[in-house]
């Protein structure tokens, strides 16, 4: 099980950032591996949405990653569950309220197929391509939300 964990400020009250993050087919805007995203269930809100990612792993390398909304407490905390072979695992978006805005944390445990093999390969490569991911994104979802909060 490989985890990954980033961290941002964003200068944006929380419900700014929640409603970017929930937001499902925008994300593409500031998640950078995101190619496109789609809401496969009828609900949009709540445990139970069904997600579809199209998401961009190397080189031009383009999977689908389906996810499962497993835990939302509005504006708090939103976790899935990666439905697919090799994108197996959990992961959240957690906000925080702070003085001048939102503490946003991004964690996801993934839990790679191949056994010791595929957690070598993924401490040795996948997550330190995954941590550059996900600060890039967060750097974008700063830039997106802090906008969204002037206007």
């Amino acid at each position: 099980m490989a985890r990954i964990e980033e961290t941002v400020h964003i200068e944006a009250p929380p419900a700014v950032v929640w409603r970017v993050l929930v937001d499902w087919e925008a994300q593409p805007r500031w998640m950078v591996d995101a190619r496109s995203v789609t809401v496969l269930s009828p609900q949009r809100e709540g445990a139970g949405v069904v997600l579809r990612c199209r998401t961009d792993i190397v080189a031009g390398l383009v999977i689908t990653d389906d996810m499962v909304v497993t835990d939302w407490h509005e504006g708090v905390t939103v976790g899935v569950r990666h439905l697919d072979w090799l994108m197996a695992g959990v992961g959240a978006f957690e906000l925080e309220p702070t003085r001048h805005g939102t503490r946003m944390t991004w964690w996801e445990e993934l839990d790679p197929p191949f056994g010791v093999v595929g957690d070598t390969v993924a401490g040795v490569l996948a997550v330190p391509h995954v941590r550059r991911v996900f600060r890039r994104s967060l750097a974008n979802l700063k830039r997106v939300c802090e906008r969204v909060g002037e206007a």
